[in-house]
């Protein structure tokens, strides 16, 4: 359990035995747990004690700027909210504070008033000095927000503000005051009493908001409670203006006829208008009460409030902007059970039946046929017929009623044109887009009565070759549209009776092309067959030059498609007919492989002749090419099988040079997709080939198009003989890719695969960036992983990009910390960063990267180091040395330890000190070299001006050059990755080894010398040790692995990665601390990752 869950879960004793910690966090952590606790609905006052008391600031802020105080007020779900208040208050939490949005601690106690407590609350902080007329941002007074809520104690509060002497007429933002804020609130059971209250206490009852509402108008839109009618009469009979007009022209009646929302709506309507409500007031879009009760039909009193209106002489027939009457409206909005008694009254009661409106010319005939929403539709437009309404008005799209019907998919549709039919209606009217009723009725086929529809409309002389704007007739929409089970009966009963079965579109289409199409119904291949058998042109073309089998092919969506291609080549489709763009039907199957038949198709299109070798105009693409695109389907392995045995040319290419191994490569959208290039390759397909437009070859795309087989893929591919150093039209090989782009899982995999394939990894780009500089840029675990891969594989770590950025260049300006002590590890030349362009990131790891250097540094110094050996300068000063050091560095060899000797002799005190600087450290002169950032820069300009602008990896040898020493035939390793690698043989050797550590009973033998030079613990127990004969240290409390790997690091500067454990990790930080191994060690930097 964390401090949070603690809080969460009240446990106060789990706090208080986390004193000290608890006190940091509430130091540290800016309150945020006491600020959570405040919030917390169930906080027990204890808690909230508990955490002042050990140091919460009372009036510290959240992170939403909201005081401590404010929280509490804002919490009142909690029962103990008032405790906790009072406590704060008493503590010194200041009352009057504000949050961003200039809320004192009053102004949330009265927004958030939900508990019992909440009027004690209130009552308290005023009494404590709370500053009663402060306003919000919105010029909201505390008595504003009481206004607005729900709590049961509201009406004592908002009665305590007014008696403390709040503003009952103080206007907010909108301009609103108290009294429209109670009027639109109604939440609370006291609402009327608070109005009332308000009323008395001399609220202005005919204030006006920014919308120029008074009360009366959002008492009348707000009818939220069950005494919104004694609200509504108490403001009228208290002086409210009855006919107070909004900025939109609403009085309150034309409020209370729209929003009939609650059972009382009936008396509130009468009750305005018995009072003096002008029952023809018109709104800004000139609408009566009698327009908006008619539209909004939501209440079961409906029907009363209209009769009502209209007997006490509202004007039935006034119109709207858009010369609505109340009748249109009626008609539109059916919603009610009462809308067919509505309607009769409206049109009994002398509503102008043929009224249309101004918007698109509708009667309201057109607006029952178009909006049947109620089971009394049928009634419904009978009334109005029977009532004399103009059966054939039409609309400014010269649609009439019947139009509107044959588009609706109600149940009583066919009754209904039946019924206008039968009673006149124009069964040959043109719409503006030249559509009669049988096109409209041959498209909305979802009618389950639709074939009934179409042979009526047929039998009452319909014309069935009539043509919209687009020249299509009847049968051309009804084998586009065949939604319904009875579609081959319309298009049979349309073709019987004198459709042109070859008739064409504007787009030069017989039916036939739309019923290939469009397959959408079981009945397709009989409709198709049907209309075969009744001399559809089986090659018609369009205006693309298609013929029926191109859109059979390509829109194969029916179980019977392959009935359906089969059915057209039977019946002598050409199977190479070619569209504009030399397209064949085979070219279609290939790209849209969209049924389980997909196969069988195109081996019947194959079988019966079609041109494999055909190519489309432009683009040079073969049906094979398209497979390979489009492998959508689980046989797309089997037809591209098929395609190669048939004869496809393998080796086919586009325009732009792709090969069918280029799209498998590209395109690998099926589970086969691995399958079907194995398949190609096998077939003897140009594993190499490029395209001319981005010079890739399959390897590549298989990169860009990745998915779980990417790996197998790329095996396969190299494995025979796919080029792994082609460049692409940016000469990035496959490894440049995948190192600038590590998505895939098994990146690191096939990054190792290609190297030891023979991936160059200092192959450059374009832009001259290696496989290094790409993964140096990429922020990821994985790809610190790659970095020690690459650099292991022999990767130039020092490569210059042509921004001459080199990797650890591009770590540096990422601030990557690990890219950065990895690179630094591996001895990346740090002398071509400028000054100004080093990190802290740098600042802080360099000096421990090199710490192995700076402890042998700190030994060759030291006066208490036990030499064994001398060497004299030509001025005859004496050098006290480490024989097993310097035979380390020379390879234990003898002959060169004694020309080195002999050469010291020769040379002076100062150049000799420096010879065995490098000896000891890597480095001539450790010291400067240490200090980067000042006197390196300083010792290259100045003391050496010759060495400007020369690598790190250059600068040692050139620098005896400068002395005028040649030392090239030493061969000496340098720096630290030199330094580490002497160490290393020296840990594997054992003879010398002098010194054994004991640690569970078990031994590990090292070198006292190294043990020195590395540890302060050991340096200081040897020099105490008089005549060191002993031999022996016995370490207990840490596990003997524990001890292994410090050694191992020791010697190596590194921990076996594969060896740690958490629990040794654990106690190597102890360890290290024990055997006092340098501050800045490079073990910080270990376990720090």
């Amino acid at each position: 359990m964390d401090i949070r869950e603690a809080i969460e879960q009240n446990d106060i004793h789990f706090l208080q035995n986390l004193e000290n910690e608890l006190q940091e966090e509430l130091t540290t952590q800016n309150n945020s747990f006491f600020h959570f606790a405040l919030k917390k609905e169930n906080i027990t006052f204890e808690i909230i004690k508990f955490l002042i008391e050990k140091g919460a600031d009372i009036n510290s802020k959240d992170d939403y700027n909201q005081p401590s105080l404010h929280l509490a007020c804002r919490n009142q779900e909690n029962e103990n909210s008032f405790e906790i208040i009072k406590f704060l208050i008493e503590k010194g939490a200041d009352i009057n504070s504000k949050n961003d949005y200039n809320q004192a601690p009053l102004h949330l106690a009265c927004q958030y008033q939900k508990n019992q407590n909440s009027f004690q609350i209130i009552k308290f902080l005023i009494e404590k000095g709370a500053d009663i007329n402060s306003k919000n941002d919105y010029n909201e007074s505390p008595l504003h927000l009481a206004c607005q809520n729900k709590n049961e104690n509201s009406f004592e509060i908002i009665k305590f503000l007014i008696e403390k002497g709040l503003d009952i007429n103080s206007k907010n933002d909108y301009n609103q005051t108290p009294l429209h804020l109670a009027c639109q609130y109604q939440k609370n059971q006291n609402s009327f009493e608070i109005i009332k209250f308000l009323i008395e206490k001399g609220a202005d009852i005919n204030s006006k908001n920014e919308k120029n509402q008074s009360p009366l108008h959002l008492a009348c839109q707000y009818q939220k409670k069950e005494n919104s009618f004694e609200i509504i009469k108490f403001l009228i009979e208290n002086g409210s203006d009855i006919n107070s007009q909004t900025l939109r022209d609403e009085i309150a009646l034309h409020l209370a006829c729209q929003y009939q929302k609650k059972e009382n709506s009936f008396e509130i309507i009468k009750f305005l208008i018995e009072n003096g409500s002008d029952i023809n007031s018109q709104t800004y879009y000139n609408e009566s009460p009698l327009h908006l009760a008619s539209q909004y039909q939501q209440n079961e009193n409906s029907f009363q409030i209209i009769k009502f209106l209209i007997e006490k002489g509202a004007d039935i027939n006034s119109q709207t902007n858009y010369n609505e009457i109340a009748l249109n409206f009626a008609c539109e909005y059916q919603q009610n059970e009462n809308a067919f008694e509505v309607i009769k009254l409206l049109v009994e009661k002398g509503s102008d039946i043929n009224a249309q409106s101004y918007e698109n010319n509708q009667t309201s005939l057109h607006l029952a046929c178009q909006y049947q929403q109620n089971e009394n539709a049928f009634q419904i437009i009978k009334l109005l017929v029977e009532k004399g309404i103009d059966i054939n008005a039409k609309t400014y799209d010269n649609e009439i009623a019947l139009h509107f019907c044959l588009k609706n998919n109600n149940k009583n549709s066919f009754q209904i044109i039946k019924f206008l039919i039968e009673k006149g209606s124009d069964c040959n009217i043109k719409t503006e887009s030249n559509e009669t009723l049988l096109h409209l009725a041959s498209q909305y086929q979802q009618n389950e009565n639709a074939f009934e529809i179409i042979k009526l409309l047929v039998e009452k002389g319909s014309d069935i070759n009539s043509k919209n704007e687009n020249n299509q007739i009847p049968l051309h929409l009804a084998c586009q549209y065949q939604q319904n089970e009875n579609s081959f009966e319309i298009i049979n009963l349309l073709i019987e009776k004198g459709s042109n079965i070859n008739s064409k579109t504007l787009r030069n289409e017989i039916p036939l092309h739309f019923a290939c199409q469009y397959q959408q119904n079981e009945n397709s291949f009989e409709i198709i067959k049907l209309l075969i058998e009744k001399g559809s042109d089986i090659n018609s073309k369009n205006e693309n030059n298609q013929i029926p089998l191109h859109l059979a092919s390509q829109y194969q969506q029916n179980e019977n498609s392959f009935q359906i291609i089969n059915l057209l080549i039977e019946k002598g489709s050409d199977i190479n007919s070619k569209t504009l763009r030399d397209e064949i039907p085979l070219h279609f199957a290939c790209q849209y492989q969209q049924n389980e038949n997909s196969f069988e198709i195109i081996k019947l299109l194959v079988e019966k002749g079609s041109d494999l070798s055909s190519k489309i105009k432009s683009i040079n693409e073969t049906p094979l090419h398209f497979v390979c695109q489009y492998q959508q389907k689980e046989n797309a392995f089997e037809i591209i099988k098929l395609l190669i045995e048939k004869g496809s040319d393998i080796n086919a290419k586009t325009i732009h040079n792709q090969t069918a191994l280029h799209f498998a490569c590209q395109y690998q959208q099926n589970e086969n997709s691995f399958e079907i290039i194995k398949l190609l390759v096998e077939k003897g397909i140009d594993i190499n080939a490029r395209t001319n437009k981005n010079q890739v070859i399959g390897l590549h795309l298989v990169y860009q198009y990745q998915n779980q087989n990417t790996m197998e893929i790329i095996k396969y591919l190299i494995e025979n003989g796919s080029d792994i150093n082609s460049g692409n039209y940016n000469n990035k090989t496959i490894l440049n890719l995948f190192c600038q782009d590590q998505n895939n899982e098994n990146s690191f995999e096939i990054i190792k695969y290609l190297i030891e394939k023979g991936a160059d990894v200092n192959h450059k780009d374009h832009f001259n960036q290696t496989a290094l500089h790409s993964t140096c840029k990429y922020q990821n675990e994985k790809s610190n992983e790659i970095i020690k891969l690459l650099i292991e594989k022999g990767a130039d770590i020092n490569a210059r990009n042509n921004k001459n950025q080199s990797p650890l260049q591009i770590a540096n300006s990422n601030h990557d910390r690990k890219k950065i002590q990895i690179l630094l590890m591996n001895d990346a030349d740090i002398f071509n960063i400028e000054k100004q362009q080093i990190t802290q990131e740098i600042m802080d790891i360099f000096p421990k990267i090199y710490s192995i250097n700076q402890d042998l540094n700190n030994f060759l110094k030291s006066n208490e180091n036990f030499p064994d050996f001398q060497i004299k300068s030509n001025d005859s000063f004496n050098f006290n040395l480490h024989k097993q050091i310097i035979l380390l560095r020379f390879d234990n060899d003898y002959s060169i330890l004694n020309k080195f000797v002999n050469i010291c002799s020769q040379k002076s005190k100062e150049i000799v000190q420096l010879c065995i600087n490098f000896l000891y450290t890597g480095f001539p002169d450790f010291d400067n070299f240490i200090e980067i950032f000042h006197n390196l820069i300083n010792y290259k300009t100045e003391k050496y001006p010759k060495l400007n602008n020369i690598s790190e990896n250059e600068i040692i040898e050139e620098f005896f050059k400068e002395i005028g020493l040649d030392l090239n035939w030493i061969n000496i390793k340098k720096g630290r990755k030199g330094i580490i690698k002497d160490f290393q043989k020296f840990y594997q050797e054992n003879e010398s080894k002098n010194f054994t550590i004991i640690c569970e009973e078990k031994e590990v033998k090292v070198h006292k010398l190294i043990l020195m030079i590395r540890s302060e613990l050991f340096k200081g127990m040897f020099l105490s040790v008089e005549d060191s004969s002993n031999e022996v240290h016995d370490y207990t409390g840490k596990t003997f692995e524990t001890i292994q790997q410090l050694i191992y690091f020791i010697y190596n500067d590194e921990i076996e990665e594969n060896k740690i454990t958490k629990q040794i990790i654990q106690e190597l930080e102890d360890v290290k601390d024990y055997y006092q191994l340098n501050q800045n060690s490079f073990l910080d930097l270990i376990l720090e990752f």
